[in-house]
């Protein structure tokens, strides 16, 4: 599943590629914080949990449905946290005009638990697709689903670094490429266990490739301020843990606790 950025400037209109995503409940999209930043900044002047005002850029997530083919949702809302590398986006239907009789969300299950060092990870994304404007500027999307395998080789518990990686991620050998940023990050069980955050490539050969992997477990902390469907305001502002406690985000080991002002707290059992 793709993230596309249909933006209007001063200049005129333009598409930006952004990145990947994954839905996590109906109407309700995970992906990488710096994917949506990096549109704001560009578009906005700033980040966008700093916009005052109304947006001047759009944002649409594209999907290739193996019965329905490709899907576009608008993004209406967002839930986010500048502590974190992850951000929640809350789509409506674009196209086609209404979901069909025999749609089924196909939602995964995220772990909430802390990654283990050596334990085997999927990560799946879109790099290398195509955006471009037909001449009525609606936006044209081409997916190309990538796959990559590999292992974990280090925890950052509380972060890596103080600047690049300030947030809980982990290494892995997963080799992931421009555009899959956002996309999820699988366990051996079929579990996500993080968003694909960034990438270094430190050599010629495919394996001195770095890759890093934000925890999904502390997005439980993430405030929502929007409901779906149609995505309206929310009358209070709430927790993603609160979507994990009534069953609309399906995850497993919750080992995190949440407090009133979303700071979240992993347990990891002895």
């Amino acid at each position: 599943m793709l993230v596309a950025g249909d933006a209007w400037d001063t200049v005129g209109h333009s598409l930006l590629p952004l990145g990947s995503g994954f839905f996590v409940a109906p109407f309700l999209v995970l992906t990488a914080r710096h994917v949506i930043d990096e549109v704001s900044e560009q578009f906005h002047g700033c980040r966008i949990h700093e916009i005052v005002g109304d947006m001047k850029f759009g944002i649409d997530f594209s999907i290739q449905h193996p019965r329905h083919g490709q899907m576009k949702w608008a993004v209406m809302g967002y839930g986010y946290t500048p502590t974190i590398d992850v951000v929640a986006l809350w789509v409506e239907l674009r196209t086609p005009a209404e979901l069909p009789a025999d749609f089924v969300w196909e939602l995964p299950t995220l772990s909430l638990a802390q990654a283990r060092v050596d334990q085997a990870v999927n990560a799946l994304g879109y790099p290398h697709s195509t955006h471009r404007l037909d001449e009525q500027g609606h936006a044209k999307v081409g997916l190309n689903p990538h796959e990559s395998s590999g292992t974990i080789a280090a925890i950052h518990e509380r972060s890596r670094d103080r600047v690049m990686l300030p947030y809980p991620c982990f290494e892995a050998s997963a080799a992931t490429k421009g555009g899959m940023s956002g996309g999820p990050v699988f366990s051996g069980d079929g579990h996500v266990i993080g968003v694909v955050g960034s990438s270094f490539e430190l050599g010629e050969s495919d394996e001195s490739e770095v890759s890093y992997v934000s925890a999904v477990w502390p997005a439980v902390g993430i405030e929502l301020r929007h409901t779906a469907a149609p995505v309206t305001p929310a009358a209070v502002p709430y927790l993603l843990q609160a979507l994990v406690d009534a069953g609309a985000v399906r995850a497993v080991d919750r080992f995190t606790s949440v407090d009133a002002a979303g700071t979240v707290t992993l347990l990891i059992p002895g």
